[in-house]
């Protein structure tokens, strides 16, 4: 089912507005009752008004996920259908009475019974209809490897702190089990999905057994409002850690909205483990704890469930409990009755439990035979030896201590191993004098709070047992420190479970307790139980979770990450991309420009091991300081020396050291220091606390700086580092409270530095010191990403905002990075703030375009002149007209003729450069304009008078063809201009072409940036923005899914080699792919070529970012390139060509030759293969040769032949003398020949094949031997006469095979060119592999298209006996020869053989 968050407009104003809702037409809930179908289940609404159908489109709706249904199933045996009820026991039926009435909750899950596939259907329909319930149907193979496999045997201990240390304890990581879990999740997703109405429903998603299916809902609805509560332990992160799928299972988690669990302590692992593994910080927001994923905030809730006090008082206020109660009571009569009730587990600790009462028992002897411990053990829900050794030692167990503190009347320990009812269990609490769980390790456990609600009664069980009201209610819990019930029952006695003497001591404990203590204890207890019930927890939950979504609405949602790495960022709808275009295009209409940058992060990488500035980064600050319009400064936190000695070159550049303490206008001018904090004595006492800190906390350190002091701890233990920082900032508030020092925490860092020192002031002292100079500013930005940052980007807004600024500039505030901030734009990374300062650098010193040769220097050329007109000389005048005549026609030149190169806005450009340059030409000459012409016409007819020497005729016609040319130009100049100003582009479309998106990698987080196809046809997508590589088939749709090549799904930089997924590279922005399939990354950022092979990712050339120059060649390891460049594969020469535009060269490395004939596999294997391929191939011809020259006679024949007999139309036909490649059934047949005379027969003619083909048997009959001679005449078929056919004669008929009809299949199409594309789809897939080195070696090799015809094979005429032949046409008869076939050296050069337009003969 799509999501409508985008389908209507006035629903998705109410999420925001609070608008009214407005009934839709369509019911819910829904389900897929057929495949492909969705029927609803509610009908429309009626004209009679009997339907609810209208008000029940505005109702909550929860859609509550489990493992199981709420619902027990049976079936009839009689009728054979399947009969449900409630499972009142079930706590997510319970928990409905914490919703309002008006609430309709939707139960998604499995049910307890296993339902025949026929039978799903209809069950399906008659659960949603009577129950409200969605089921899923699993395969019983997956859900046991769901359910039975990777929950109980890997999660379930895991969670519950067991280690698979050794193959008896615990399963090892199973991928096909983790697969299977997956699956399950997915389908319970799309059954959510059949139903849900993601703008309104609220799904709750429960256990542990559901922990990715938030992934598969968000990555489909960016907004849904999704809870998920964990109701089993969450281990340590040293436990949690050893899980493979760690970060699956995590970041599946944080797709949620809200997270809940029953103790701080499972929050707290969550948390450290979030920390730990996936860097994230938490921090309290009002009393709520949240994570910051991706701009989202992931609430944590901390509460345990509760008890249905109304189930519990329903129960004791049956008849039947009563009547057990009463049973019970004398039954136990004189006896203290100790209770537990507990699941057949490993982890319940039931044998701890008898040992400890067995231990009770010799501690104190008189005791026996006055306390019972009745031992409820429910059935086992998972399977496996461990259960079954645990079952064994408990029966023991139990066993042991009846025979050994029992008699005939007593036994110490009952054990009921059935099935125990609800109002039995509830007699059983109300009798207990003492409960006792002792688990090692649980998740909650309700046991105590039945006990607690049940030894409270109600007054209809008090009155029906003669209780009074008044009377004391007493109870006692022994309860393990280690469930999660614990925490909440202060007045229960806690024990280590392992230790079995506390335990025992704790038994006797509880039951010599006074009564007075006990009520004390109880009355705590049942306060709290009767106010947490499971409806107050349900409703607690639901609230959080709603003020947890509110703020969906309000923020701009994108999807990033593939597969179970999928993760929604959330950001400010205000908040956007910063565009080039945009920025370059408010950057060319300003005059008064503010730039400030943030060093470390902005300008620099963070992950970026060198820190100086590259030489591309210089060119780029000196290109915008030299911009007189331009007032441009570095702002870091970093020292004056290291920022003063990295930019010595950029005389104009404006530097802030340490956060704006020290500041320099420019390279010539000397540093300021804040006069607002001149004193830093206070170091002195700072540095000694730093020092004992950095003492006691491992792997944190000092940075000291002349105006400040910074602690960091970011190689320290996360949780100590951070619990260090904030004592150390705690002692430095304390110790600094009288000195002008301000302490501040960053992230990973404890900062001391002056008050009244922040790189805010320094933007608004540069702001209005230009406002004061009389240049109050048009254009500000500022770049940086981090929190000293935010104060920059606040100054500004608020600086500009001042009555002191005449107008109110515009204002380009960018933070780096997609994260929450006071900034309007962000950009990605240092990468692409690099590109926009490029973009402002080319705007401040543009280039002209093609012509290279008119510089400055000329123009004042040009002004020489006319300063200096009197002096000029007529050769001087006829320079100058040249000058100006020769740029006319050049630009007329490029209007006719349209230079490839140039656009048809570069053309209109180059003609008006032209005209500017020209009309500069005349202008400068001024008044001396007529004098020119006089001078030209004193020389023509100079020269046309001159005597007709041959001087005077080489200058009388250049005189004339240039006057000539000047007044063609002067006729034409009028209309050329007109054309050349208002001329328009024109656009000319072919149809028949289509525009169709074949991939989106919007939906995937893909930014595609070039493509390449792979020898294997796939294609690879480099994805240049998260510094990913992709391989995708070929057959590209909307659905394809692309696969990690390299790189990582979080989109993280840098420069590491290893294995692909390990690697990391940086923003590449070319790849190319050789022979074998090895791809080569050109690496711009990290300036290195990176090859990525079946051994991994390695550098092959490059890689060093040092300063100096960026052109270096030789070696691999000293090369250098410039940080734009691209890599091209050439297979002739078998090398790289690097095109490296930054040093405008084009640059080769030389490849290994295995890497460039991978399709002879290395030299050996195929190439033995192709050579047996010709060999056979060879002896094949050579026997269809052999086989043609006995069937052809020559017209040469040596072979004497007997005399002709006259030719009788009556003769009988003789048989054929060729032997008959099918023989008929009368024929004898002849001895079968064994297998060494067949091989050795076939390796004579394979020799005798192989001397004929390498020209060593001669041709000339007469140099055989006679033995060969002989052979020759020796011949077991018999000879055909010859027959002379006279021409007036009618020629014998000649026998012909009727055509072979020609089947038409589905498949075969009449028309040509589906027949064509067809053959042509075959040859793509199917001949891939076997044409693909064919097809390069023609594209190199040949230059000229070919086309292949098929022959028409629709009626075919063959000759069944003899061979024929015919004479030229010329009328002579026609003869039929006989044929001895027994000449092994039968004339074959009159053959001519049959071949296919691909020059291969038919059939082979």
């Amino acid at each position: 089912m799509a999501s409508r968050s985008c389908t209507n407009l006035l629903e998705l104003a109410s999420g925001v507005l609070d608008i009214p809702c407005t009934p839709s037409p369509r019911t819910i809930p829904r389900v897929m009752t057929v495949p492909g179908i969705i029927s609803d289940v509610d009908s429309y609404s009626n004209d009679d008004g009997d339907s609810d159908a209208t008000s029940s489109v505005c109702r909550e709706r929860k859609i509550v996920v489990a493992n199981m249904l709420p619902l027990n199933a049976k079936k009839d045996p009689e009728t054979k259908k399947w009969c449900f009820s409630l499972d009142e026991d079930s706590i997510l039926l319970q928990l409905k009475d914490g919703f309002s009435s008006e609430t309709e909750v939707v139960y998604v899950g499995s049910l307890k019974a296993e339902i025949d596939a026929s039978e799903q259907d209809e069950v399906a329909q008659k659960l949603l209809e009577e129950f409200n319930c969605v089921p899923t149907f699993l395969p019983s193979d997956l859900q046991k490897k769901f359910y039975l496999g990777f929950c109980k045997q890997q999660l379930w201990p895991l969670f519950h702190y067991m280690l698979p240390m050794c193959p008896d304890h615990g399963d090892r990581f199973d991928r096909s089990l983790w697969q299977a879990y997956v699956s399950a999740n997915k389908i319970y997703a799309d059954k959510v999905m059949e139903v849900i109405n993601p703008e309104d429903d609220c799904v709750w998603v429960h256990d542990y057994h559901l922990m990715v299916l938030p992934t598969f809902l968000r990555k489909l609805y960016y907004r849904v409002k999704l809870g998920f509560f964990l109701h089993s332990p969450f281990p340590s992160s040293e436990i949690y850690r050893t899980l493979t799928v760690r970060d699956e299972i995590l970041r599946g988690l944080l797709n949620c909205d809200l997270i809940g669990f029953h103790t701080f302590d499972y929050a707290r692992h969550f948390l450290s483990c979030c920390s730990r593994m996936l860097g994230l910080d938490y921090e309290s927001k009002r009393g709520h704890i949240g994570l910051d994923y991706y701009g989202r905030t992931v609430y944590i809730k901390i509460l345990p469930v509760g008890v249905h006090m109304g189930r519990l008082e329903s129960a004791l206020n049956l008849p039947s409990t009563t009547a057990k109660i009463k049973e019970m009571q004398e039954q136990f009569k004189g006896k203290k009755v100790i209770l537990g009730i507990d699941d057949m587990d490993i982890f319940k600790g039931i044998s701890l439990k008898l040992l400890a009462v067995e231990q009770l028992l010799q501690q104190n002897p008189e005791l026996q035979g006055k306390i019972v411990l009745v031992q409820i053990v429910n059935p086992a829900r998972g399977f496996g030896k461990d259960v079954q050794e645990a079952k064994n030692e408990t029966y023991l167990t139990a066993k042991r201590i009846n025979e050994v503190f029992g008699s005939p009347n007593y036994e110490p320990v009952i054990l009921i191993n059935r099935p125990v009812s609800h109002h039995e269990k509830s007699a059983y609490y109300a009798v207990a004098k003492c409960c006792i769980v002792n688990a090692v390790r649980d998740g909650m456990n309700l046991v105590p709070y039945k006990y607690i609600v049940c030894r409270q009664g109600t007054p209809h069980m008090n009155e029906t047992l003669g209780i009074t009201e008044d009377s004391p209610r007493t109870s006692m819990l022994v309860v393990s420190e280690f469930i999660g019930c614990s925490p909440s029952l202060s007045g229960a006695i806690r024990v280590n479970p392992w230790d079995i003497d506390a335990v025992a001591d704790a038994l006797n404990l509880a039951i010599t307790m006074s009564n007075s203590e006990k009520q004390l204890r109880h009355e705590k207890h049942y306060r709290y139980v009767s106010s947490h019930d499971v409806a107050y927890w349900a409703r607690s939950f639901s609230q959080d979770l709603d003020r947890a979504c509110r703020d969906h609405y309000s923020k701009r949602c994108w999807g990033i990450g593939l597969g179970l790495r999928f993760r929604v960022a959330s950001l400010s709808p205000n908040f956007r991309n910063l565009s080039v275009d945009h920025i370059v295009s408010a950057y060319k209409r300003t005059t008064r420009r503010a730039i400030f940058l943030d060093y470390d992060g902005t300008v620099i990488p963070q992950t970026s091991i060198i820190k100086s500035p590259s030489p591309e980064v210089l060119s780029m600050m000196n290109s915008l300081c030299k911009d007189p319009k331009n007032t441009v400064f570095i702002v870091s936190g970093r020292s004056r020396t290291s920022l003063g000695d990295w930019f010595a070159s950029c005389e104009n550049l404006g530097i802030a050291a340490e956060h704006g303490y020290f500041l320099r206008w420019n390279s010539t001018s000397d540093w300021e220091t804040s006069l607002v904090s001149a004193d830093l004595d206070w170091k002195e006492i700072v540095e000694p606390v730093m020092r004992l800190y950095t003492e006691a906390t491992d792997g944190s350190n000092i940075e000291s700086k002349e105006s400040a002091l910074v602690w960091r701890h970011q190689d320290a233990d996360p949780d100590f580092g951070s619990c260090q920082a904030k004592e150390l900032l705690d002692h430095l508030e304390n110790v600094l409270a009288n000195e002008p020092a301000l302490v501040k925490r960053g992230q990973h860092i404890v900062e001391v530095k002056p008050q009244g020192v922040s790189k805010g002031l320094v933007a608004e002292k540069v702001l209005l010191k230009m406002v004061n100079d009389g240049t109050p500013p048009d254009f500000v930005m500022c770049i940086g990403d981090n929190r000293s940052d935010e104060d920059m980007f606040e100054s500004i807004l608020s600086t500009v905002a001042s009555p002191a600024l005449p107008s109110r500039p515009e204002i380009f505030a960018c933070t780096v990075g997609r994260k929450p901030s006071k900034a309007k734009y962000y950009l990605d990374d240092a990468v692409d703030v690099l590109k926009l300062l490029q973009g402002l650098a080319t705007a401040s010193n543009p280039k002209p375009r093609h012509l290279p040769h008119l510089q400055p220097r000329q123009e004042s050329k040009f002004s020489g002149i006319g300063g200096s007109m009197e002096r000029l000389t007529i050769i001087d005048l006829y320079m100058v007209t040249s000058i100006c005549i020769y740029r006319f026609l050049r630009v007329k030149s490029n209007q006719i003729f349209k230079c490839p190169d140039h656009t048809l806005g570069g053309t209109i450009n180059l003609y008006r450069y032209n005209v500017l340059v020209t009309s500069s030409c005349f202008v400068v000459m001024g008044r001396r304009v007529l004098l020119l012409g006089i001078v030209l016409l004193v020389l023509i007819g100079a020269a046309s008078s001159a005597p007709t020497t041959v001087t005077s005729k080489i200058l009388n016609g250049y005189f004339s063809n240039l006057a000539s040319v000047f007044m063609k130009w002067l006729w034409s100049l009028k209309a050329t201009t007109k054309t050349a100003v208002s001329g328009r582009p024109m656009v000319k479309f072919e149809s028949g072409f289509t525009v169709e998106t074949v991939f989106d990698g919007s939906k995937l987080g893909i930014e595609p940036h070039t493509v390449e196809v792979l020898p294997s046809g796939e294609l690879l997508i480099l994805d240049s923005a998260n510094s990913n590589i992709y391989r995708i088939s070929s057959s590209l749709s909307l659905y394809s899914r692309p696969k990690l090549v390299a790189g990582s799904p979080e989109g993280n930089v840098g420069h590491i080699d290893g294995k692909p997924r390990e690697a990391r590279m940086h923003h590449p922005k070319g790849l190319t792919v050789d022979d074998r399939g090895n791809i080569y990354i050109a690496d711009t950022i990290n300036m290195a070529i990176r090859k990525i092979s079946d051994a991994g990712i390695t550098t092959i050339a490059g890689g060093k970012l040092g300063r100096g120059e960026s052109h270096v060649d030789g070696p691999s390891e000293d090369a250098k390139f410039s940080n734009d460049f691209d890599v091209v594969y050439i297979g002739s020469s078998c090398s790289l060509l690097v095109i490296d535009r930054g040093n405008q060269a084009i640059r080769e490395i030389q490849l290994h030759f295995d890497d460039c004939a991978y399709q002879y596999g290395s030299g050996f294997p195929l190439g033995i293969a192709m050579l047996l391929g010709a060999a056979f191939f060879g002896y094949m011809l050579a026997l269809l040769q052999r086989r043609v020259g006995t069937i052809v006679s020559s017209q040469n024949d040596e072979v004497p032949t007997k005399p002709r007999m006259p030719s009788s139309p009556y003769q009988k036909p003789l048989k054929s003398v060729m032997p008959p490649l099918i023989p008929t059934e009368d024929e004898q047949e002849k001895q079968e020949e064994g297998f060494l005379g067949s091989l050795g027969k076939l390796l004579v003619n394979a020799w005798a094949c192989v001397l004929e083909i390498l020209g060593k048997k001669h041709s000339n009959y007469q140099n055989q031997s006679p033995l060969q001679q002989q052979h020759r005449h020796s011949n077991t078929w018999p000879v055909q006469d010859s027959y002379v056919i006279a021409d007036e004669d009618e020629p014998p008929t000649i026998e012909t095979r009727t055509p072979t009809p020609r089947k038409t299949y589905a498949f075969m199409a009449k028309d040509a060119e589906t027949i064509q594309q067809l053959r042509q789809s075959r040859v793509f897939y199917n001949g891939w592999g076997d044409h693909q080195q064919q097809q390069h070696y023609h594209r190199h090799q040949s230059s000229t298209p070919q086309t292949f015809y098929e022959q028409s094979c629709d009626q075919t005429t063959e000759i069944v006996f003899g061979a024929v032949q015919e004479q030229d046409g010329k009328g002579e008869a026609v003869v039929i020869k006989p044929i001895d076939y027994g000449d092994p050296m039968l004339g074959h050069r009159s053959v001519s053989h049959r071949f296919n337009s691909m020059g291969y003969p038919h059939g082979y």
